[in-house]
This record gives structure tokens, C-alpha cells and sequence, in this order.
């Protein structure tokens, strides 16, 4: 580890997309980005309050040199926030701790085929709803609201739907969602036609 990289964003597809601009302009990761709370990284590195509300951030260990990282950084597109530290700055051994400690990124994949994607509900199970797109569902969040529409779109990062009463469609990120409940008439039809 020759350099780190703290990127912060407003959303996790910002976040991701910064990630591979880096990496498709020549910056190489060592292992995998780590997850880290933008609020901490604010006070540790004592920066002003930023203008975006940034709700992800990764830190990043880079092959990289300080030089070769920043200037890779400077010439990419500004979709996130990003600040290399070297190994001279007072918190990079600090950092370079908390990577061995800090949970993986949990970044979303870019969805292939809807009746083929696996989205997951929790971090130990998976389920495949692109069998149910156009049918009749219930979204329970995490705020146990719950939602009766028809879904529209199911993908890695969350469900789309038109509520049953009228009211605008609704996008409800997994990370939101409590369970998915297809409701009974809508089961005995799938074991009819199974």
C-alpha cells in the first residue's frame, strides 16, 4: 500500500461508479474498497462541512504512489469525492489499521436480465423476483409500512412499483425493505400454473 483513498458520495451508484472510473483509469486496489462512516472521516480529517450530503464512503488501499493516485484522481470526472492520503500524512498508519478491521463495500451489480437477477433480501439469502414483475406484491420496510402495488422492476438495488391506490410509483432500495410478501391469491395462482 503506497497511497489510500478515501472517496465519499451521495449514494452507493455514485460511489460505485467513482470506484471504477479509478479503476478503469489505471488506479490498482489492494483488496477489496472497506466501508467507513463519512461522519467520522469528516472529524478525524477535520474537513469543512461539505456542500453534498455524503452518505457512503470507502477507503480505498492503492498501489499507487501519492503522485501517480492524485493526478489520476485530479483528470477524473467529479461524481464523488476523493482524497489520497500518502504515508507521511499524520493518519495514514491510523487508516491503514482500520482497513484490516473495517467491513468489505457492499457495492450493488449491474443488473443483466430482470428474470434472471438475483436480488438479495439479506445478506445470507437471495431470491429471484423477476418471476413476479407485473403481479401484485406487498413491501414491508423497515419501518413496518407497508406497501400493496404492482412491481414493476426488481433488481440488485432495490424494487419498483405502482401503489394499488393511486398514489406515485415508488423505488424502495433493499437496504429499506424488510420483506417482500406476494400475497395468497397471487401464490395459489403461481402453484396452478407450477
Amino acid at each position: 500500500m503506497k497511497s489510500l483513498a478515501i472517496v465519499r458520495a451521495p449514494d452507493i451508484l455514485k460511489l460505485k461508479s467513482m470506484l471504477l472510473e479509478m479503476n478503469h483509469a489505471g488506479l490498482s486496489f489492494e483488496g477489496k474498497p472497506k466501508e467507513i462512516n463519512p461522519a467520522s472521516i469528516e472529524k478525524i480529517l477535520s474537513l469543512d462541512p461539505p456542500s453534498e450530503n455524503y452518505e457512503v464512503c470507502a477507503l480505498v488501499s492503492l498501489a499507487e504512489d501519492y503522485e501517480s493516485s492524485h493526478s489520476i484522481i485530479k483528470a477524473l470526472p467529479s461524481i464523488s469525492d476523493a482524497i489520497i492520503l500518502d504515508d507521511s500524512h499524520k493518519f495514514f498508519k491510523n487508516f491503514a489499521k482500520m482497513m484490516t478491521v473495517l467491513p468489505d463495500l457492499i457495492i450493488p451489480r449491474s443488473y443483466t436480465d430482470i428474470n434472471k437477477q438475483t436480488v438479495p433480501l439479506e445478506k445470507s439469502s437471495r431470491v429471484y423476483l423477476g418471476v413476479f414483475v407485473n403481479r401484485k406484491v406487498q413491501v414491508q420496510t423497515v419501518s413496518d409500512s407497508v406497501h400493496t402495488g404492482i412491481l414493476k422492476h426488481a433488481d440488485s438495488i432495490g424494487v419498483f412499483f405502482e401503489p394499488s391506490d393511486d398514489s406515485d410509483p415508488l423505488f424502495i432500495t433493499w437496504h429499506d425493505i424488510k420483506k417482500i410478501i406476494i400475497p395468497k391469491e397471487e401464490k395459489k395462482t403461481k402453484q396452478v400454473l407450477g
